[in-house]
């Protein structure tokens, strides 16, 4: 049985509300809330602590934005995915910057939406970490982060996002530098390489005479995580 995955989606339009309501719903693992406005929102969040939200940015009461900036000075640790009819770098960095960890713009698409919730709620980071001690890998830092990162790539479509966007995202949560993380993973990739089982390679599509690149490990990590989700 899959762990349960308490989802909270703050969502006003009413279609979009039952739409995604009933999306969500074929998910076995996820336990589901639902609010119509910003205040009701920020109250469940608060409230019933769950573990991913859906958040749409443009609410009555207060707007997403302010919603999530109150829940995160609260101490709320949901992993949060924004949606919003707005484009732009300049909206998303207001997301990402009053705490959102992922963000999309509407009309989204299903798969991507399920599977961000899968990876905020963890399960594609857990993946991650079980291919990764499949492979031999030793129990270096960069083991954690490169887990991280690929559960994070994996909650997108691998189109959508650039490498430095998930350096960003684990820098930030564990207080450290870009440089760092990207240099944890690929020392981590080095030593795979040198003593891995064969398993490294089997992902990678067979044996070469150097060490894959971290955006190629990654997101064949990623892919892998997601197929054995399925």
């Amino acid at each position: 049985m899959k762990k349960e995955i308490k989802v909270l989606l703050v969502e006003d339009d009413e279609a979009q509300r039952r739409l995604m309501s009933m999306l969500l719903k074929t998910m076995e693992e996820v336990r589901l809330t639902v609010a119509a406005d910003g205040l009701q929102g920020l109250e469940r969040a608060q409230r019933d602590r769950p573990d991913v939200i859906l958040l749409d940015l443009i609410l009555p009461g207060i707007s997403g934005i302010e919603l999530l900036r109150r829940y995160r000075r609260g101490g709320g640790q949901a992993g949060v995915l924004a949606i919003s009819k707005a484009v732009g770098e300049e909206i998303c960095a207001m997301a990402i910057g009053a705490g959102a960890n992922f963000f999309l713009c509407k009309p989204v698409q299903w798969p991507e939406v399920r599977q961000a919730v899968r990876s905020l709620a963890g399960g594609l980071t857990r993946r991650c970490e079980e291919l990764l001690a499949e492979m031999g890998g030793p129990d270096l830092i960069g083991r954690r982060q490169a887990a991280r990162c690929a559960g994070w790539l994996g909650g997108r479509e691998s189109g959508s996002v650039l490498l430095k966007e998930a350096y960003l995202e684990i820098a930030k949560e564990e207080r450290t530098s870009v440089e760092c993380v990207e240099k944890n993973i690929r020392q981590l990739i080095k030593e795979l390489a040198e003593t891995g089982t064969p398993l490294f390679w089997k992902l990678l599509g067979g044996k070469t005479d150097k060490p894959p690149t971290n955006k190629r490990f990654l997101f064949t990590l990623a892919e892998a995580a997601r197929r054995r989700e399925e």
